[in-house]
Protein backbone atom coordinates (compact mmCIF):
# COMPACT_ATOMS: atom_id res chain seq x y z
CA UNK A 1 0.00 0.00 0.00
CA UNK A 2 1.36 3.43 -0.93
CA UNK A 3 1.85 6.09 1.78
CA UNK A 4 -1.19 8.06 0.73
CA UNK A 5 -3.44 5.06 0.74
CA UNK A 6 -2.06 3.85 4.12
CA UNK A 7 -2.60 7.31 5.68
CA UNK A 8 -6.16 7.41 4.36
CA UNK A 9 -6.96 3.99 5.79
CA UNK A 10 -5.44 4.84 9.16
CA UNK A 11 -7.36 8.10 9.29
CA UNK A 12 -10.58 6.22 8.64
CA UNK A 13 -9.76 3.79 11.45
CA UNK A 14 -8.84 6.50 13.98
CA UNK A 15 -11.47 9.08 13.18
CA UNK A 16 -12.94 8.88 16.72
CA UNK A 17 -10.79 11.92 17.62
CA UNK A 18 -13.63 14.17 16.35
CA UNK A 19 -16.14 12.52 18.66
CA UNK A 20 -17.85 10.41 16.02
CA UNK A 21 -16.74 7.76 13.55
CA UNK A 22 -16.55 9.47 10.17
CA UNK A 23 -17.43 7.79 6.92
CA UNK A 24 -14.53 6.58 4.84
CA UNK A 25 -14.53 5.75 1.16
CA UNK A 26 -16.99 3.15 0.07
CA UNK A 27 -14.32 0.45 0.09
CA UNK A 28 -12.92 1.27 3.54
CA UNK A 29 -13.86 -0.71 6.61
CA UNK A 30 -12.81 -1.48 10.17
CA UNK A 31 -13.33 -5.08 11.21
CA UNK A 32 -12.56 -7.44 14.07
CA UNK A 33 -11.44 -11.04 14.05
CA UNK A 34 -14.37 -13.40 13.94
CA UNK A 35 -16.79 -10.74 12.59
CA UNK A 36 -17.84 -9.62 9.17
CA UNK A 37 -16.54 -6.41 7.70
CA UNK A 38 -18.33 -3.40 9.18
CA UNK A 39 -18.38 -0.06 7.33
CA UNK A 40 -16.83 2.85 9.18
CA UNK A 41 -19.61 5.14 8.07
CA UNK A 42 -22.32 3.21 9.84
CA UNK A 43 -22.40 1.48 13.22
CA UNK A 44 -24.98 0.47 15.82
CA UNK A 45 -24.67 2.05 19.27
CA UNK A 46 -26.11 0.46 22.40
CA UNK A 47 -26.55 2.68 25.44
CA UNK A 48 -26.71 1.06 28.87
CA UNK A 49 -29.35 1.99 31.44
CA UNK A 50 -29.60 1.11 35.13
CA UNK A 51 -31.82 -1.91 34.44
CA UNK A 52 -29.45 -2.96 31.61
CA UNK A 53 -32.02 -2.27 28.89
CA UNK A 54 -30.65 -0.91 25.63
CA UNK A 55 -31.90 1.19 22.76
CA UNK A 56 -30.36 1.33 19.35
CA UNK A 57 -29.28 4.56 17.71
CA UNK A 58 -27.73 4.97 14.29
CA UNK A 59 -24.47 6.92 14.04
CA UNK A 60 -24.81 9.15 11.00
CA UNK A 61 -22.32 9.61 8.22
CA UNK A 62 -20.46 12.87 7.53
CA UNK A 63 -23.66 14.44 6.10
CA UNK A 64 -25.79 13.97 9.21
CA UNK A 65 -25.69 14.49 12.96
CA UNK A 66 -26.45 12.12 15.81
CA UNK A 67 -29.98 12.54 17.01
CA UNK A 68 -30.15 13.16 20.73
CA UNK A 69 -32.86 11.59 22.83
CA UNK A 70 -35.13 14.24 24.27
CA UNK A 71 -37.70 14.16 27.00
CA UNK A 72 -40.46 14.37 24.37
CA UNK A 73 -39.13 11.22 22.73
CA UNK A 74 -39.26 9.33 26.01
CA UNK A 75 -42.40 7.28 26.52
CA UNK A 76 -42.94 8.35 30.12
CA UNK A 77 -41.37 10.74 32.65
CA UNK A 78 -40.61 7.75 34.91
CA UNK A 79 -38.45 6.08 32.26
CA UNK A 80 -36.54 9.33 31.78
CA UNK A 81 -35.80 9.61 35.50
CA UNK A 82 -34.59 6.00 35.71
CA UNK A 83 -32.16 6.38 32.79
CA UNK A 84 -28.68 7.03 34.21
CA UNK A 85 -26.63 6.34 31.06
CA UNK A 86 -26.59 9.49 28.89
CA UNK A 87 -25.46 10.13 25.37
CA UNK A 88 -21.73 10.71 25.54
CA UNK A 89 -19.47 12.68 23.24
CA UNK A 90 -17.32 9.52 23.20
CA UNK A 91 -20.06 7.26 21.85
CA UNK A 92 -19.08 5.75 18.52
CA UNK A 93 -15.37 6.38 19.00
CA UNK A 94 -12.58 3.87 19.47
CA UNK A 95 -10.67 3.30 22.70
CA UNK A 96 -7.48 1.29 23.11
CA UNK A 97 -6.42 -1.06 25.92
CA UNK A 98 -2.87 -0.67 27.17
CA UNK A 99 -2.50 -2.88 30.27
CA UNK A 100 1.16 -2.05 30.84
CA UNK A 101 2.43 -4.33 33.61
CA UNK A 102 -0.90 -6.15 33.58
CA UNK A 103 -1.58 -8.93 31.11
CA UNK A 104 -5.12 -7.88 30.19
CA UNK A 105 -8.25 -5.96 31.25
CA UNK A 106 -11.60 -7.53 32.08
CA UNK A 107 -14.79 -6.80 30.17
CA UNK A 108 -17.65 -7.18 32.69
CA UNK A 109 -21.33 -7.88 32.31
CA UNK A 110 -22.30 -4.78 34.35
CA UNK A 111 -20.68 -1.53 35.53
CA UNK A 112 -19.42 -3.16 38.70
CA UNK A 113 -16.05 -4.61 39.67
CA UNK A 114 -17.88 -7.58 41.17
CA UNK A 115 -19.79 -8.24 37.98
CA UNK A 116 -19.21 -11.37 35.93
CA UNK A 117 -16.30 -11.35 33.46
CA UNK A 118 -17.61 -11.70 29.91
CA UNK A 119 -14.42 -10.96 27.96
CA UNK A 120 -10.86 -9.68 27.85
CA UNK A 121 -8.93 -6.78 26.30
CA UNK A 122 -5.22 -7.32 25.66
CA UNK A 123 -2.50 -4.77 24.94
CA UNK A 124 -3.32 -2.84 21.76
CA UNK A 125 -6.87 -4.22 21.49
CA UNK A 126 -9.42 -1.70 20.20
CA UNK A 127 -13.01 -1.29 21.42
CA UNK A 128 -15.87 0.84 20.13
CA UNK A 129 -17.53 2.93 22.88
CA UNK A 130 -21.29 2.33 22.76
CA UNK A 131 -22.19 4.34 25.86
CA UNK A 132 -21.10 5.19 29.36
CA UNK A 133 -22.37 4.66 32.88
CA UNK A 134 -20.61 6.60 35.64
CA UNK A 135 -16.95 5.62 35.64
CA UNK A 136 -17.55 2.87 33.11
CA UNK A 137 -17.64 2.67 29.31
CA UNK A 138 -20.05 0.30 27.63
CA UNK A 139 -17.99 -1.11 24.74
CA UNK A 140 -17.93 -3.63 21.96
CA UNK A 141 -14.72 -5.42 20.92
CA UNK A 142 -14.83 -8.33 18.54
CA UNK A 143 -17.74 -10.56 19.49
CA UNK A 144 -17.90 -9.28 23.07
CA UNK A 145 -20.02 -6.45 24.53
CA UNK A 146 -19.70 -5.26 28.12
CA UNK A 147 -18.31 -2.72 30.57
CA UNK A 148 -14.73 -1.54 31.12
CA UNK A 149 -13.61 1.01 33.72
CA UNK A 150 -12.86 4.33 31.99
CA UNK A 151 -9.41 4.73 33.54
CA UNK A 152 -8.29 1.49 31.92
CA UNK A 153 -8.85 2.72 28.36
CA UNK A 154 -6.93 5.20 26.25
CA UNK A 155 -9.03 7.60 24.21
CA UNK A 156 -8.70 10.73 22.14
CA UNK A 157 -5.43 11.77 20.51
CA UNK A 158 -3.43 9.22 22.55
CA UNK A 159 -5.63 6.42 21.27
CA UNK A 160 -5.33 7.68 17.71
CA UNK A 161 -1.55 7.40 17.96
CA UNK A 162 -1.83 3.79 19.14
CA UNK A 163 -4.30 2.93 16.40
CA UNK A 164 -1.82 4.21 13.83
CA UNK A 165 0.61 1.61 15.16
CA UNK A 166 -1.69 -1.40 15.54
CA UNK A 167 -3.90 -0.96 12.47
CA UNK A 168 -3.16 -3.44 9.71
CA UNK A 169 -4.17 -2.84 6.09
CA UNK A 170 -5.96 -5.88 4.64
CA UNK A 171 -7.92 -6.85 1.61
CA UNK A 172 -11.11 -8.90 1.36
CA UNK A 173 -11.51 -11.20 -1.66
CA UNK A 174 -14.71 -10.53 -3.62
CA UNK A 175 -14.37 -13.38 -6.10
CA UNK A 176 -15.11 -17.09 -5.72
CA UNK A 177 -11.47 -17.88 -6.53
CA UNK A 178 -8.76 -15.31 -7.21
CA UNK A 179 -5.33 -16.22 -8.60
CA UNK A 180 -2.23 -14.87 -6.85
CA UNK A 181 0.55 -14.13 -9.36
CA UNK A 182 4.31 -13.73 -8.91
CA UNK A 183 4.26 -10.33 -10.66
CA UNK A 184 1.56 -7.67 -11.26
CA UNK A 185 0.73 -9.06 -14.70
CA UNK A 186 -1.84 -11.45 -16.14
CA UNK A 187 1.03 -13.29 -17.84
CA UNK A 188 2.90 -13.89 -14.57
CA UNK A 189 3.11 -17.29 -12.88
CA UNK A 190 0.23 -18.29 -10.56
CA UNK A 191 1.73 -19.00 -7.11
CA UNK A 192 -1.45 -19.42 -5.04
CA UNK A 193 -5.24 -19.03 -5.03
CA UNK A 194 -7.40 -17.13 -2.53
CA UNK A 195 -11.13 -17.70 -2.12
CA UNK A 196 -14.27 -15.64 -1.56
CA UNK A 197 -14.42 -13.56 1.64
CA UNK A 198 -10.85 -14.55 2.55
CA UNK A 199 -8.97 -11.80 4.39
CA UNK A 200 -5.34 -11.28 3.36
CA UNK A 201 -2.63 -8.80 4.35
CA UNK A 202 -2.37 -5.79 2.03
CA UNK A 203 1.28 -5.02 1.36
CA UNK A 204 0.88 -2.35 -1.33
CA UNK A 205 -1.83 -0.79 -3.56
CA UNK A 206 -0.51 -0.57 -7.14
CA UNK A 207 -3.64 0.83 -8.74
CA UNK A 208 -4.87 -2.04 -10.88
CA UNK A 209 -3.01 -4.58 -8.75
CA UNK A 210 -2.67 -5.20 -5.04
CA UNK A 211 0.38 -6.80 -3.48
CA UNK A 212 -0.87 -9.21 -0.79
CA UNK A 213 0.39 -11.80 1.67
CA UNK A 214 -1.51 -14.86 2.89
CA UNK A 215 0.99 -15.57 5.64
CA UNK A 216 2.62 -18.36 3.62
CA UNK A 217 2.60 -16.84 0.13
CA UNK A 218 3.27 -13.32 -1.18
CA UNK A 219 2.11 -12.15 -4.60
CA UNK A 220 -0.20 -9.93 -6.66
CA UNK A 221 -3.97 -9.99 -7.30
CA UNK A 222 -6.23 -7.86 -9.48
CA UNK A 223 -7.53 -4.86 -7.49
CA UNK A 224 -10.92 -5.24 -9.24
CA UNK A 225 -11.71 -8.28 -7.10
CA UNK A 226 -10.71 -7.08 -3.62
CA UNK A 227 -11.95 -4.50 -1.14
CA UNK A 228 -9.50 -2.64 1.05
CA UNK A 229 -10.02 -2.51 4.79
CA UNK A 230 -8.20 -1.90 8.02
CA UNK A 231 -7.91 -4.51 10.71
CA UNK A 232 -7.92 -3.33 14.31
CA UNK A 233 -6.98 -5.95 16.91
CA UNK A 234 -10.00 -6.85 19.02
CA UNK A 235 -10.62 -8.44 22.41
CA UNK A 236 -12.26 -11.77 22.94
CA UNK A 237 -15.22 -13.08 24.84
CA UNK A 238 -15.02 -15.51 27.74
CA UNK A 239 -16.15 -18.29 25.42
CA UNK A 240 -13.58 -17.34 22.75
CA UNK A 241 -10.82 -17.21 25.36
CA UNK A 242 -11.77 -20.62 26.71
CA UNK A 243 -11.91 -22.07 23.19
CA UNK A 244 -8.53 -20.50 22.32
CA UNK A 245 -6.90 -21.77 25.50
CA UNK A 246 -8.30 -25.25 24.91
CA UNK A 247 -7.00 -25.16 21.33
CA UNK A 248 -3.57 -23.96 22.46
CA UNK A 249 -3.41 -26.61 25.17
CA UNK A 250 -4.41 -29.27 22.66
CA UNK A 251 -1.78 -28.03 20.21
CA UNK A 252 0.85 -27.96 22.96
CA UNK A 253 -0.07 -31.45 24.09
CA UNK A 254 0.10 -32.63 20.50
CA UNK A 255 3.55 -31.06 20.24
CA UNK A 256 4.63 -32.75 23.46
CA UNK A 257 3.28 -36.08 22.22
CA UNK A 258 5.14 -35.67 18.94
CA UNK A 259 8.36 -34.77 20.76
CA UNK A 260 7.96 -37.82 22.99
CA UNK A 261 7.23 -40.01 19.97
CA UNK A 262 10.31 -38.74 18.16
CA UNK A 263 12.40 -39.15 21.30
CA UNK A 264 11.24 -42.70 21.87
CA UNK A 265 11.75 -43.45 18.20
CA UNK A 266 15.29 -42.09 18.42
CA UNK A 267 15.97 -44.08 21.57
CA UNK A 268 14.65 -47.24 19.95
CA UNK A 269 16.81 -46.65 16.88
CA UNK A 270 19.87 -45.96 19.04
CA UNK A 271 19.16 -49.03 21.13
CA UNK A 272 18.73 -51.20 18.05
CA UNK A 273 21.95 -49.83 16.55
CA UNK A 274 23.83 -50.35 19.81
CA UNK A 275 22.51 -53.89 20.19
CA UNK A 276 23.51 -54.72 16.61
CA UNK A 277 26.98 -53.26 17.10
CA UNK A 278 27.34 -54.90 20.47
CA UNK A 279 26.24 -58.26 19.10
CA UNK A 280 28.70 -57.99 16.21
CA UNK A 281 31.48 -57.22 18.66
CA UNK A 282 30.44 -60.06 20.92
CA UNK A 283 30.48 -62.50 18.02
CA UNK A 284 33.88 -61.27 16.94
CA UNK A 285 35.28 -61.42 20.44
CA UNK A 286 33.72 -64.84 20.97
CA UNK A 287 35.64 -66.08 17.96
CA UNK A 288 38.79 -64.52 19.39
CA UNK A 289 37.98 -66.02 22.76
CA UNK A 290 37.51 -69.45 21.17
CA UNK A 291 40.93 -69.07 19.56
CA UNK A 292 42.40 -68.10 22.94
CA UNK A 293 40.74 -71.14 24.53
CA UNK A 294 42.15 -73.42 21.81
CA UNK A 295 45.57 -71.88 22.25
CA UNK A 296 45.39 -72.51 25.97
CA UNK A 297 44.31 -76.11 25.38
CA UNK A 298 47.31 -76.58 23.06
CA UNK A 299 49.56 -75.06 25.70
CA UNK A 300 48.13 -77.38 28.32
CA UNK A 301 48.76 -80.38 26.10
CA UNK A 302 52.29 -79.19 25.44
CA UNK A 303 52.88 -78.73 29.15
CA UNK A 304 51.57 -82.22 29.83
CA UNK A 305 54.00 -83.58 27.22
CA UNK A 306 56.81 -81.59 28.83
CA UNK A 307 55.87 -82.97 32.24
CA UNK A 308 55.95 -86.51 30.83
CA UNK A 309 59.31 -85.85 29.17
CA UNK A 310 60.66 -84.62 32.49
CA UNK A 311 59.43 -87.78 34.17
CA UNK A 312 61.05 -89.88 31.44
CA UNK A 313 64.25 -87.92 31.98
CA UNK A 314 64.18 -88.61 35.70
CA UNK A 315 63.68 -92.33 35.10
CA UNK A 316 66.50 -92.48 32.54
CA UNK A 317 68.82 -90.68 34.92
CA UNK A 318 67.94 -93.18 37.67
CA UNK A 319 68.64 -96.10 35.34
CA UNK A 320 71.96 -94.56 34.38
CA UNK A 321 72.86 -94.07 38.05
CA UNK A 322 72.04 -97.73 38.78
CA UNK A 323 74.18 -98.82 35.82
CA UNK A 324 77.09 -96.74 37.11
CA UNK A 325 76.74 -98.38 40.53
CA UNK A 326 76.81 -101.85 38.90
CA UNK A 327 79.92 -100.83 36.99
CA UNK A 328 81.66 -99.88 40.21
CA UNK A 329 80.82 -103.26 41.71
CA UNK A 330 82.12 -105.00 38.56
CA UNK A 331 85.45 -103.25 38.98
CA UNK A 332 85.70 -104.81 42.44
CA UNK A 333 85.28 -108.34 41.03
CA UNK A 334 88.28 -108.05 38.71
CA UNK A 335 86.45 -110.11 36.13
CA UNK A 336 87.12 -108.57 32.74
CA UNK A 337 83.99 -109.89 31.11
CA UNK A 338 81.81 -108.65 33.93
CA UNK A 339 83.54 -105.29 33.79
CA UNK A 340 83.11 -105.04 29.99
CA UNK A 341 79.40 -105.82 30.20
CA UNK A 342 78.92 -103.31 33.01
CA UNK A 343 80.77 -100.57 31.11
CA UNK A 344 78.65 -101.18 28.01
CA UNK A 345 75.36 -101.00 30.01
CA UNK A 346 76.47 -97.91 31.90
CA UNK A 347 77.29 -96.12 28.67
CA UNK A 348 73.97 -97.10 27.11
CA UNK A 349 71.95 -95.81 30.07
CA UNK A 350 73.97 -92.60 30.24
CA UNK A 351 73.25 -91.95 26.56
CA UNK A 352 69.58 -92.67 27.13
CA UNK A 353 69.49 -90.30 30.10
CA UNK A 354 71.04 -87.50 28.02
CA UNK A 355 68.57 -88.12 25.23
CA UNK A 356 65.69 -87.96 27.70
CA UNK A 357 67.06 -84.70 29.10
CA UNK A 358 67.24 -83.19 25.60
CA UNK A 359 63.68 -84.32 24.87
CA UNK A 360 62.43 -82.96 28.16
CA UNK A 361 64.02 -79.56 27.47
CA UNK A 362 62.56 -79.43 23.97
CA UNK A 363 59.13 -80.32 25.32
CA UNK A 364 59.38 -77.64 28.00
CA UNK A 365 60.45 -75.05 25.40
CA UNK A 366 57.48 -76.04 23.24
CA UNK A 367 55.11 -75.85 26.20
CA UNK A 368 56.41 -72.40 27.11
CA UNK A 369 55.97 -71.18 23.54
CA UNK A 370 52.42 -72.53 23.47
CA UNK A 371 51.64 -70.87 26.80
CA UNK A 372 53.08 -67.57 25.58
CA UNK A 373 50.83 -67.74 22.51
CA UNK A 374 47.78 -68.59 24.64
CA UNK A 375 48.52 -65.73 27.04
CA UNK A 376 48.96 -63.29 24.14
CA UNK A 377 45.68 -64.40 22.58
CA UNK A 378 43.86 -64.03 25.91
CA UNK A 379 45.38 -60.58 26.48
CA UNK A 380 44.32 -59.48 23.00
CA UNK A 381 40.72 -60.39 23.79
CA UNK A 382 40.84 -58.57 27.10
CA UNK A 383 42.34 -55.42 25.64
CA UNK A 384 39.83 -55.39 22.79
CA UNK A 385 36.93 -55.77 25.21
CA UNK A 386 38.22 -52.98 27.42
CA UNK A 387 38.81 -50.58 24.51
CA UNK A 388 35.43 -51.28 22.88
CA UNK A 389 33.43 -51.15 26.09
CA UNK A 390 31.75 -54.51 25.61
CA UNK A 391 30.02 -56.27 28.49
CA UNK A 392 32.60 -58.97 29.29
CA UNK A 393 29.99 -61.13 30.99
CA UNK A 394 28.77 -62.09 27.51
CA UNK A 395 32.22 -63.15 26.32
CA UNK A 396 33.91 -66.29 27.65
CA UNK A 397 37.59 -66.99 28.00
CA UNK A 398 38.71 -63.45 28.87
CA UNK A 399 41.21 -62.80 31.59
CA UNK A 400 40.84 -60.30 34.40
CA UNK A 401 44.22 -60.49 35.97
CA UNK A 402 46.16 -58.20 33.68
CA UNK A 403 47.46 -54.94 35.06
CA UNK A 404 46.07 -51.62 33.84
CA UNK A 405 46.33 -47.92 34.51
CA UNK A 406 44.04 -46.05 36.87
CA UNK A 407 42.08 -44.74 33.88
CA UNK A 408 41.59 -48.26 32.55
CA UNK A 409 40.62 -49.50 35.99
CA UNK A 410 37.97 -46.78 36.20
CA UNK A 411 36.65 -47.63 32.73
CA UNK A 412 36.61 -51.37 33.48
CA UNK A 413 34.73 -50.68 36.71
CA UNK A 414 32.15 -48.52 34.90
CA UNK A 415 31.59 -51.19 32.24
CA UNK A 416 30.55 -53.71 34.89
CA UNK A 417 27.23 -51.89 35.23
CA UNK A 418 26.20 -51.88 31.57
CA UNK A 419 22.60 -53.13 31.38
CA UNK A 420 21.62 -51.89 34.85
CA UNK A 421 18.58 -49.56 35.10
CA UNK A 422 18.33 -45.78 34.73
CA UNK A 423 16.48 -43.98 37.53
CA UNK A 424 16.11 -40.19 37.53
CA UNK A 425 17.73 -38.77 40.66
CA UNK A 426 19.30 -42.16 41.50
CA UNK A 427 22.93 -42.86 42.38
CA UNK A 428 22.92 -46.66 42.71
CA UNK A 429 25.07 -48.38 40.08
CA UNK A 430 23.09 -51.59 40.56
CA UNK A 431 19.53 -50.54 41.42
CA UNK A 432 19.27 -47.39 39.31
CA UNK A 433 21.06 -44.11 38.62
CA UNK A 434 20.85 -41.09 36.33
CA UNK A 435 23.69 -39.86 34.12
CA UNK A 436 25.44 -37.61 36.67
CA UNK A 437 24.80 -40.08 39.50
CA UNK A 438 26.55 -42.73 37.40
CA UNK A 439 29.72 -40.70 36.77
CA UNK A 440 29.78 -39.46 40.37
CA UNK A 441 29.44 -42.98 41.82
CA UNK A 442 32.01 -44.54 39.46
CA UNK A 443 34.68 -41.94 40.29
CA UNK A 444 33.80 -42.03 44.01
CA UNK A 445 34.81 -45.71 44.04
CA UNK A 446 38.35 -44.53 43.32
CA UNK A 447 38.31 -41.72 45.88
CA UNK A 448 37.52 -39.00 43.32
CA UNK A 449 34.71 -36.73 44.57
CA UNK A 450 32.77 -34.62 42.04
CA UNK A 451 29.54 -32.57 42.00
CA UNK A 452 26.09 -34.19 41.72
CA UNK A 453 24.60 -32.64 38.55
CA UNK A 454 25.85 -32.77 34.96
CA UNK A 455 25.98 -28.97 34.74
CA UNK A 456 28.03 -28.65 37.94
CA UNK A 457 30.33 -31.47 36.84
CA UNK A 458 31.01 -29.60 33.59
CA UNK A 459 32.35 -26.66 35.61
CA UNK A 460 34.87 -28.73 37.59
CA UNK A 461 37.98 -30.73 36.80
CA UNK A 462 40.37 -29.74 34.02
CA UNK A 463 38.95 -28.73 30.65
CA UNK A 464 39.84 -31.22 27.91
CA UNK A 465 40.01 -30.72 24.13
CA UNK A 466 37.36 -32.89 22.45
CA UNK A 467 40.04 -34.05 20.02
CA UNK A 468 42.35 -35.22 22.81
CA UNK A 469 40.15 -37.41 25.01
CA UNK A 470 41.45 -40.11 27.36
CA UNK A 471 39.58 -43.02 28.96
CA UNK A 472 37.83 -41.80 32.08
CA UNK A 473 37.29 -38.22 30.84
CA UNK A 474 33.71 -36.91 31.17
CA UNK A 475 31.85 -35.57 28.12
CA UNK A 476 28.91 -33.14 28.35
CA UNK A 477 25.95 -32.66 26.03
CA UNK A 478 23.63 -29.69 25.59
CA UNK A 479 20.33 -29.57 27.48
CA UNK A 480 18.07 -27.54 29.77
CA UNK A 481 20.02 -28.21 32.99
CA UNK A 482 22.54 -26.04 34.86
CA UNK A 483 24.92 -24.11 32.55
CA UNK A 484 22.96 -25.40 29.54
CA UNK A 485 24.18 -28.98 30.13
CA UNK A 486 21.63 -31.80 30.05
CA UNK A 487 23.67 -35.02 29.95
CA UNK A 488 27.09 -36.44 30.93
CA UNK A 489 28.94 -39.58 29.77
CA UNK A 490 32.33 -41.23 30.44
CA UNK A 491 34.78 -41.75 27.59
CA UNK A 492 36.07 -45.36 27.41
CA UNK A 493 38.29 -45.14 24.34
CA UNK A 494 37.96 -45.97 20.65
CA UNK A 495 35.36 -43.24 20.08
CA UNK A 496 32.87 -44.67 22.60
CA UNK A 497 31.27 -43.63 25.89
CA UNK A 498 29.46 -45.43 28.69
CA UNK A 499 26.51 -43.65 30.31
CA UNK A 500 23.18 -43.94 32.09
CA UNK A 501 21.14 -43.02 29.00
CA UNK A 502 17.42 -43.20 29.74
CA UNK A 503 14.71 -45.19 31.50
CA UNK A 504 14.25 -47.11 28.24
CA UNK A 505 17.87 -48.15 27.64
CA UNK A 506 19.45 -48.01 31.11
CA UNK A 507 23.28 -47.95 31.28
CA UNK A 508 24.68 -48.47 27.78
CA UNK A 509 27.72 -47.95 25.54
CA UNK A 510 27.31 -45.45 22.67
CA UNK A 511 29.43 -43.67 20.09
CA UNK A 512 30.84 -40.36 21.31
CA UNK A 513 28.89 -38.47 18.64
CA UNK A 514 25.52 -40.21 19.16
CA UNK A 515 24.77 -36.61 20.12
CA UNK A 516 27.10 -33.68 19.64
CA UNK A 517 29.26 -33.15 22.78
CA UNK A 518 29.88 -29.53 23.77
CA UNK A 519 32.72 -29.92 26.28
CA UNK A 520 34.81 -32.40 28.30
CA UNK A 521 36.69 -32.43 31.58
CA UNK A 522 39.32 -34.55 33.35
CA UNK A 523 38.95 -35.42 37.05
CA UNK A 524 41.60 -38.19 37.06
CA UNK A 525 44.72 -36.27 36.14
CA UNK A 526 46.90 -39.23 35.20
Amino acid sequence: MNKGMKKHVMRAAACFVTGSMLAGSSSMAVFAAGTSLVGVGSATVKEASVDNTTEETDVATEDTTVEETTAEDTATEEVAEETEAVQSSMVGTIAVAQPGDETFFYIRANADVNSDVVGYLYDGNCATILGEEGDWYYVQSGGCTGYVAKYLLTTGEAAASVVEQVATPVAQVNAEALMVRSEPSEDAEVVDTVTADQIVYLEEDLGGWAKISTGSTEGYVSADYVSYATYLPQGESQEEAEARIAEEEAAYQAWLDEQERQYQEQLAAEQAEWEAQNQAWIEYLQSQSDYADQAQATADEAQAAADQAAADQAYAEQVAADAQAALNEAYNTGDEETIANAEYYAQQTADQAQQSADQAQAAQDQAQAAQDEATAADQTVYDTVADAGIDTSEVTGTTDDSSSSLRQQIVDYALQFVGNPYVYGGTSLTNGTDCSGFTQSVLANFGINISRTAGAQSQGGTSVDLNNLKPGDLLYYEGSGDYGIGHVTMYIGDGKVVHASSSTTGIIVSDVDYRTPVSASDYIGS
